[in-house]
């Protein structure tokens, strides 16, 4: 009769040096017996789980007290594989036990705050709040920016600090949509920041006059920056397992669709070339950026982009610059 079958993830109950010092001793001992492996100083208790280990492998066969060692090499390939096939079942349920966890936590939260929400009264707990939240992603992070301290903060960091790309926690690319206000392109660097960003995997818009900041994780979680209204900080909040986070992201959303894009290549429109100076020219107005602030991200003079600015409106036959803002979206240049 075989010794019954033991979970692989019950092996750490015995040391493995511990079993291979009894598989030895049967490779030896061709004619070992429970009672013999007991004399040579195994304990009782170290043979019955060896065995069963052992059983489970494939390296040792009991059938009526009498134990036998077939060839190692199959038993060993097959355990192994057998291994491998824990560990990815385990690598795959980790967004999802992570998904339950944080429900659950929330749940919990939920009960000793029914207000589900939590202040955030200065600029370091806004960003200790947003870190938090983003690092936990495992499907979709939401972001509009509006011109206040965390976003000044945000974009004015190190350029090296945008280069990552965020990712589950199986190492896959988030969906990650993200809506700058139009007057952030006035800090120095600004545009070439959001590209670093949009390199890394972020979907970048620009639009004027964003309300507010905020950040929306899987629709679960979401942080509410009112640093734009209140420098400070003061009257910001971090939110859970709440309706408002859904309207939020919605929000979010919908902003993301109706804001423009960041040119990315050159484009042949009508057989004309528009480089993608002049399409960041033309984004950069259409999101109510002034010419001064054009000339500064594209590091050029404010004369060279009034000048860029009349071609690209004799090229679109626009009479003004709202009307050449019209005619680039119809023709798909921003």
């Amino acid at each position: 009769m075989s010794a019954p079958d033991l979970p692989v993830h019950l092996d750490v109950a015995m040391p493995e040096e511990e079993i291979t010092r009894l598989y030895l001793a049967l490779i030896h001992d061709p004619a070992a017996t429970r009672e013999s492996l007991v004399a040579a100083g195994i304990s009782a208790a170290q043979v019955d789980l060896g065995l069963q280990i052992l059983t489970h492998r494939g390296l040792a066969e009991v059938d009526d007290g009498a134990i036998s060692i077939p060839p190692p090499e199959g038993a060993l390939a097959a355990y192994t594989a057998e291994v491998e096939r824990q560990l990815r079942r385990v690598r795959a349920s980790a967004p999802q036990l992570g998904l339950i966890h944080r429900r659950v936590r929330a749940l919990e939260d939920a009960r000793t705050n029914p207000l589900r929400a939590s202040t955030l009264d200065s600029l370091a707990e806004i960003r200790s709040a947003s870190i938090a939240v983003v690092a936990g992603a495992e499907r979709s992070i939401l972001a509009m920016r509006a011109y206040g301290e965390r976003s000044i903060q945000l974009l004015t960091s190190p350029l090296v600090d945008h280069d990552s790309a965020t990712l589950d926690s199986a190492g896959q690319p988030l969906r990650y949509l993200a809506v700058y206000d139009s007057r952030l392109l006035e800090l120095d660097d600004a545009l070439q920041t959001l590209r670093r960003r949009q390199a890394s995997g972020e979907d970048v818009r620009i639009a004027e006059d964003v309300p507010f900041s905020a950040i929306v994780v899987d629709g679960l979680q979401a942080v509410v920056d009112l640093t734009n209204i209140e420098p400070s900080g003061a009257g910001s909040v971090s939110l859970w397992d709440s309706p408002l986070i859904t309207g939020i992201g919605n929000l979010v959303e919908r902003l993301h669709a109706r804001s423009l894009p960041l040119p990315a290549v050159d484009l042949d429109v009508d057989g004309e070339l528009y480089s993608q100076r002049d399409q960041t020219i033309l984004t950069l107005l259409a999101a109510g950026a002034s010419d001064a602030n054009v000339a500064r991200q594209l590091g050029v003079s404010v004369r060279t982009v009034e000048r860029r600015v009349r071609v690209v409106m004799e090229r679109l036959g626009a009479q003004s610059r709202l009307q050449a803002g019209v005619e680039a979206v119809r023709r798909g240049l921003v």
